[in-house]
């Protein structure tokens, strides 16, 4: 399943790749700004879980899409270490020019498919996702890689 998975994503994420390029993006910085869309005012680990991202990675990101004025940091009110992200009115200008590209590139991946079949789909890979993040007590003595601990922590804050 996990090769079907990958196979689909990323063919997927290269078409939609070649739309972004016309609007001289990447699909790092698209998915931040989706996300930051979708949820305003993230810290970075949020942000990092929400995009599948390595923070490393991610903050080099964070840096270009800043001087591209598309995003912008803002210290919070309750916490001055906190830091959180938020969307310029440039930045939620793309997001609105591209969303209709990427309803197109989601309505080629899905044509033919019954909603009934969408629906169970998304509720699977939904459920593909938790099961993986909630792990087993294997992974305690095995270790876990970034990526999922970092999901483990986003997923543990939603429930605080």
């Amino acid at each position: 399943m996990g090769y079907l998975l990958n196979r689909a994503a990323n063919i997927i994420a290269a078409r939609f790749s070649d739309e972004l390029k016309l609007h001289g993006i990447n699909l790092q910085i698209w998915r931040v700004l989706a996300a930051l869309d979708h949820k305003d005012g993230q810290s970075v680990t949020d942000l990092a879980s929400h995009t599948a991202a390595e923070l490393s990675y991610l903050s080099r990101s964070l840096a270009d899409i800043e001087k591209r004025g598309l995003v912008v940091r803002v210290t919070s009110s309750q916490d001055k270490r906190t830091v959180r992200l938020s969307l310029t009115p440039a930045g939620r200008r793309l997001v609105k020019a591209l969303v209709p590209c990427g309803e197109e590139v989601e309505s080629m991946a899905l044509a033919g498919i019954p909603k009934a079949d969408v629906e169970a789909m998304q509720r699977g890979l939904q459920a593909v996702y938790h099961n993986v993040v909630a792990g087993t007590q294997k992974d305690v003595a095995m270790g876990v890689n970034r990526k999922l601990t970092v999901a483990r922590r986003a997923r543990q804050r939603t429930r605080d």
